[in-house]
């Protein structure tokens, strides 16, 4: 085929406006409406519901809506935007029948003449369906167990057909029968007959319950540092009693509990197993054996503190724990060496020993001192631990320039109780926990005396998923048998401080000397209210306020000004607990004692 040279100059000049251009003629004008009106580049939208037959039922709707879950990115064409609203019908109805309206029938409008486009759903849900019938059939086998009651499964004849509660009666049959020796049942078939005539569904459940089956020995996978007959002291397993899945699972927990494994999970039985006593095998994923760590905090009175630690949780193969904490800080200089044995004579019961070296530096006094501690505590229902033993120490004190070395024994005696859900960021529950402890001096200088700590607190979320939780402390603490000067330094009570009354310097809430350094006192009271708000995920801020203060006497008189102190927090929320940032300020500040504000760095919350 030959082309003239007029032909390839026009075919030149189309090349040409097409690489100028960048968008062929032709595309551009698909680009055009009829009417020659540019399209929009995405159609934006708005939606509209109306006729749901509950507002909690509309809520579901909106969260499967995929127009509302694809708001943020509008379709590129009209057709694209119809099939996502077509989607939704599909989705709306599905909603409406697993709430118990199987007769339901959604439509709806879109009218693209508006910008954003505007799209109306109208929603007929019909009559409300009821369970008239639910029947439960075992398939024949050699044990077949008794059917549950209809109120013990949540059901009830005549209530709202609605999806999920069959479901559950489901899971509920199959659970039952698991903790009642029959681990392999399972759901067979079901018939579900939805009758339009009279409004009802009719529900048959056939239920293959598998044999009758017994627990064996107990056996163990995966172990390579901790030691079986450990294990088995745990346990305190019993073979040949009914399967029940629930021993199982306590088990597990109670393994995982111990801090040695990162997962404990039970191996699914062998078929080729014959009879009805079967082996229970648990697969074990073990921990690191030693762990290291470091921490930090500072305050404007305290000053910047770092503390470190080492860890040995498995030292001899039975779970007994070494740690060494090492805290370097302005005012304080310690070595702590811990050992544990756990579940020491009885389960749920530890020995602990440990031995502490400790320079303290404060305006209230100068310390030098050795003590070790040596003693057992014990898990008791539920969320109690109590704990007994016995201490001894040596310090040398300079108290205002007297320097003495005292020498004490002492029988401490402990009860804590803890319900809530997390140690560094409780949202929930309460805390209470009281201290005695009788003091024996060693030497002259060393007085007798007996000293006595109260301290609770409690969280509340007032907002879903905790975007608001009310927190509050109190603490009280007593002393008897000498005076305030008599009792060493470092055992009287003081207060203020970050974990005490922010806003006040360390330990200066209380009663002065003539150069205002603290004296300590033989009786405390202290109380503290947090707002704890979360702004995002990660974001929180939290007003608060504190007050408190330290007597002479031997309990609380009130001799002195109550001091208040109150701040604004903020936290950053992490894996491993809220980073907390605390600025707080004295409300009733003394002249020439109290700073205009105190700041707070740390991990955890204040209490």
């Amino acid at each position: 085929m030959q082309f003239s040279r007029l032909t390839y100059l026009r075919l030149l000049a189309l090349l040409l406006l097409v690489f100028l251009c960048g968008t062929p003629p032709l595309a551009r004008a698909a680009e055009t409406s009829p009417a020659g009106r540019e399209e929009p580049a995405a159609y934006t939208y708005e939606m509209t519901m109306t006729g749901a037959p509950s507002d909690a039922i509309l809520e579901v709707m909106e969260q499967s809506s995929r127009l509302r879950q694809l708001e943020d990115k509008p379709p590129a064409s009209l057709a694209a935007l119809r099939r996502r609203a077509e989607e939704d019908v599909d989705g709306f109805n599905k909603v409406l029948r697993s709430e118990g309206y199987y007769g339901s029938k959604v439509t709806f409008t879109l009218d693209d003449t508006k910008r954003p486009v505007d799209i109306a759903y109208s929603i007929e849900p019909g009559p409300l369906f009821r369970i008239t019938k639910f029947d439960i059939h075992f398939r024949k086998g050699k044990d077949i167990p008794a059917a549950p009651k209809l109120s013990d499964l949540g059901i009830d004849i005549g209530m709202p057909a609605r999806s999920e509660a069959v479901v559950n009666a489901q899971t509920q049959i199959i659970v039952n029968l698991a903790n009642r020796g029959f681990p392999g049942a399972k759901l067979a078939d079901q018939d579900a007959i939805v009758d339009f005539a009279t409004d009802a569904m009719e529900v048959t459940l056939t239920i293959d319950a598998g044999p009758r089956l017994y627990m064996g020995e107990l056996r163990f996978e995966g172990l390579q540092e901790v030691e079986e007959p450990y294990l088995n002291r745990i346990a305190e397993w019993k073979s040949g009693v009914l399967y029940d899945v629930r021993t199982i699972d306590d088990l597990r927990r109670r393994y995982l509990r111990t801090g040695l494994f990162d997962t404990v999970r039970l191996k699914p039985r062998d078929p080729a197993v014959t009879g009805n006593t079967v082996p229970v095998t648990l697969v074990f994923v073990e921990r690191e054996r030693r762990t290291v760590g470091i921490g930090a905090g500072y305050s404007t009175s305290e000053g910047i503190g770092t503390q470190y630690y080492w860890e040995n949780r498995n030292l001899r193969g039975r779970g007994e724990k070494l740690r060494a904490d090492l805290t370097i800080a302005e005012i304080r200089r310690e070595l702590k060496v811990t050992y544990v044995k756990p579940n020491f004579v009885r389960l749920d019961q530890n020995f602990s020993t440990n031995f502490d070296i400790k320079h303290e530096n404060t305006d209230a006094y100068k310390e030098n001192s050795v003590s070790t501690y040596a003693g057992v505590d014990r898990k008791w229902r539920k969320n109690w631990v109590i704990s007994g033993g016995i201490s001894a120490e040596y310090a040398e004190i300079d108290d205002n320039g007297t320097v003495d070395n005292f020498a004490l024994l002492g029988v401490p005696l402990t009860a804590r109780y803890n319900s809530t859900n997390d140690l560094l960021d409780p949202t929930t529950g309460y805390r209470f926990g009281t201290s005695i402890v009788p003091y024996f001096g060693l030497n002259e200088v060393s007085p007798d005396f007996l000293r006595v700590e109260m301290d609770g607190s409690t969280y509340y979320a007032v907002l879903d998923k905790d975007r608001l939780v009310l927190a509050a402390r109190g603490k009280i603490g007593m002393m008897a048998g000498e005076s305030t000067d008599n009792i060493p330094a470092s055992k009287r009570f003081y207060s203020g401080g970050g974990g005490s009354v922010r806003g006040y310097k360390y330990q200066t809430v209380g009663p002065l000397d003539a150069n205002n350094d603290p004296l300590g006192g033989r009786s405390q009271l202290e109380v503290g209210f947090e707002a704890r708000t979360r702004v995002s995920d990660s974001i929180g801020i939290v007003p608060f306020i504190e007050g408190g203060n330290v007597f002479e006497s031997m309990a609380p008189d009130f001799s002195g000004e109550f001091l208040w102190g109150a701040g604004l927090g903020f936290r950053y929320y992490t894996a491993i607990g809220p980073i907390r940032f605390d600025v707080a300020v004295p409300l009733n500040p003394r002249d020439g004692i109290d700073d205009p504000y105190q700041f707070y760095i740390s991990i955890g919350q204040a209490f």
